[in-house]
């Protein structure tokens, strides 16, 4: 064999035993930065596999990888807008999917894109909850790995619809998702609105502070924690607007039009002049007894006891110094 074959054969002897140790070496680290997630907590995240296509999409709907897409009808998109539900049980879906139907149904009209996402079983607060879809409804509930997973679903969607702006909606147990999301800073959105949710204490304000609308109902207990997050807000300089309408816990079509009109305004200064057609929340006096709806109470902790009806008082009072529009009711 000539000298130079026997030189190369050397070479690759002794060469190939090293380069296969340091690949099994760099193999754990290789891509790290780049694949890797922060959680809730700040900490790192090891990347998740890719989302199946969601089986449970509403009329209106495309099935994709991690949730549920609705583009809008035509022309450019305006927005997407991330709708986040509120609870349900697993075998009673009727309820959330009419609701996700009438949200894609105007929003898409309107220029929207629609992102539906779902939350995992075994997410809620009580062990006789096991079997519905909840939001975590508390910091120490939330799991850095969901929070990471389905914030890939929406940078991914958004990128593939070419939104130049997102934008967040949570109903009810969604709700008080939301406001958590925004406010730890978890995940960025260019607005957001709070559908008869609540907040989840201690408020810690984000930066920046995207703007936030508060939407509560008169017959729902839950308003008095709407006002309350209304306060919170309030007291943290943080750019908002609150407004209730008549009737009971639900997402009504009214509150989607409102939610469209916020959007669409989000860039004025809050609170909005001149205001939306909706009056403002004040405490009154309720009937006592169970709400209707799917989110009875308070999702994040203690019931809001539910007051009863004094005669003689108005339901509802016009709260001081503080602008209201007309009284809408449910449609």
């Amino acid at each position: 064999m000539p000298r130079t074959s026997v030189r190369v054969v050397a070479i690759v002897v002794i060469a190939m035993p090293c380069v296969v140790a340091g690949t099994l070496f760099l193999r754990p680290w290789v891509g790290r930065d780049s694949a890797a997630a922060v959680g809730p907590a700040g900490d790192l995240v090891e990347p998740v596999p890719e989302e199946p296509i969601a089986d449970w999409c509403a009329p209106g709907f495309d099935p994709i990888a991690g949730g549920c897409l609705a583009n809008a009808q035509e022309g450019p998109i305006k927005a997407m807008i991330v709708y986040l539900h509120g609870r349900y049980a697993r075998d009673a879906a009727a309820e959330e999917i009419d609701r996700q139907r009438r949200l894609a149904l105007k929003a898409t009209k309107s220029g929207y894109a629609v992102l539906a996402l779902r939350s995992r079983l075994g997410v809620c607060s009580t062990a006789d909850l096991a079997d519905w879809y909840c939001w975590p409804t508390s910091e120490a509930a939330a799991d850095a790995e969901a929070v990471g997973r389905w914030s890939r679903v929406v940078d991914d969607v958004q990128r593939r619809v070419g939104a130049p702006r997102r934008y967040l909606l949570g109903f009810s147990s969604g709700g008080y998702f939301a406001g958590m999301v925004v406010s730890r800073g978890w995940v960025s959105f260019d607005a957001v609105v709070v559908a008869h949710g609540g907040p989840v204490e201690p408020l810690q304000p984000a930066n920046p502070m995207p703007p936030m609308l508060l939407l509560s109902a008169d017959d729902d207990v839950a308003q008095l924690e709407m006002m309350r997050f209304d306060d919170d807000l309030r007291r943290q300089s943080w750019p908002h607007d609150a407004y209730a309408r008549a009737g009971a816990h639900g997402l009504a079509d009214g509150d989607v039009d409102a939610a469209l009109a916020f959007f669409a305004r989000s860039g004025e200064s809050m609170p909005l002049r001149p205001p939306l057609p909706l009056h403002r929340a004040a405490f009154h006096v309720r009937e006592a007894g169970p709400e209707v709806g799917d989110d009875a109470g308070s999702e994040a902790g203690e019931a809001v006891p539910a007051v009863e009806r004094v005669e003689g008082l108005p339901a509802v009072e016009r709260v001081e110094g503080r602008e209201a529009g007309a009284v809408e009711t449910d449609g």
